[in-house]
């Protein structure tokens, strides 16, 4: 039989054509594929309480979304937006007065640093013998405004990016949820044609690891949120609810809630309560610190089998790799390496979704 090149030249043609296609759409979608998969993220975990507000909103998915929509712009972008702009605040009131400082000669250390246990006197001579040493210090010191300011506003950069991606992962939350089904539906046929029989499975695997992550982070912000504002309603230390939501907030960050927590603990020593103070500066590192390499994990592995070696290092290594998007990606991404390289040892059998 006579093969013709039409034959062939067709079908590449289709490929070609096809994988071009693709790639210009992936190209197009590229700047947005971070705020499409938040967006994805934030409705699948909360599509219950969603569900919930349809029926409330007698079957009107328009009012139920734009409720939650709401609700979310209240109790999340709000409480960052104006974190934010405090803490630019109070970051550019410092550096002005630490330049002001410089600018009239070497500036002396508080006072109560010197009266700090062992450390303090050294601290303090060892800073006066750092501005009479080298005369030229203070002047390559002075020097550096203009970059640490050109730092502040590249960060500043990045936070607006950061409140960009949010908001538009919130519009993109928005039709996920109006047309939420018609999506996943999507999302299992291309599965289906990837993965066969088992694409199924290993979407169920994903859901549950994703759905763990973020029970993780909620409860890490809970039991960090709590902790903390224990230990500032023990030591007296004044607003410790308030200190405590935002302990709570910055949770979200590695080591968030010291920053709140280690100021307090220097609030206390300067007031005379070096007890309370050596006392919070222990229970937010050792404690409040640690819970979230512990608490995280463990709500994690409620919701996937996979071991608990293998959430952290998908945790940290996927924070590392992708920034705090890859701390859901990378047990997510280690869940599905797992469940298949467990249905290739087991010689093909279907991935276990009865576990995850």
């Amino acid at each position: 039989m006579r093969i013709r090149s039409s034959d062939l030249i067709e079908p590449l043609a289709a490929i070609l054509a096809m994988g071009a296609l693709i790639w210009l759409g992936l190209m197009i979608m590229a700047p947005f594929l971070a705020s499409v998969i938040w967006g994805a993220i934030l409705v699948y975990t909360t599509w219950k309480p969603y569900q919930w507000l349809v029926k409330l909103c007698r079957g009107s998915r328009f009012s139920a979304a734009l409720l939650l929509m709401g609700a979310l712009l209240t109790f999340l972008v709000l409480p960052l937006l104006m974190a934010g702009f405090e803490f630019a605040s109070q970051a550019a009131t410092l550096i002005k007065t630490i330049s002001q400082q410089f600018q009239v000669g070497w500036p002396s250390l508080p006072a109560w640093i010197s009266t700090f246990p062992y450390l303090g006197e050294w601290v303090n001579g060892f800073w006066i013998q750092l501005g009479q040493g080298d005369p030229a210090l203070l002047e390559r010191i002075r020097g550096l405004s203009g970059p640490v300011a050109s730092g502040l506003l590249h960060f500043g950069g990045i936070v607006g990016g950061g409140f960009l991606l949010l908001v538009l992962s919130l519009i993109v939350a928005f039709f996920f949820y109006l047309h939420g089904e018609n999506a996943a539906a999507w999302l299992k046929g291309m599965m289906w044609r990837i993965a066969g029989e088992k694409g199924g499975s290993l979407l169920n695997v994903a859901a549950g690891t994703v759905r763990g992550v973020v029970y993780g982070f909620l409860g890490t912000a809970l039991v960090q949120g709590v902790l903390a504002w224990f230990s500032f309603f023990i030591a007296g230390v004044p607003n410790s609810l308030t200190l405590g939501f935002a302990s709570c907030f910055l949770s979200i960050l590695p080591g968030g809630p010291g920053l709140i927590g280690l100021p307090a603990a220097a609030w206390l020593y300067y007031q005379g309560h070096t007890g309370w103070a050596i006392f919070m500066a222990i229970w937010m590192i050792f404690v409040v610190g640690t819970a979230d390499n512990v608490v995280k994990p463990l709500f994690i592995g409620q919701e996937s089998d996979l071991p608990f070696i293998l959430i952290l290092f998908g945790v940290l290594g996927g924070a590392l790799a992708f920034g705090l998007l890859g701390v859901f990606l990378g047990p997510t991404l280690l869940a599905v390496c797992y469940a298949l390289l467990g249905s290739w040892v087991r010689g093909g059998t279907e991935v276990d979704a009865d576990k995850v």
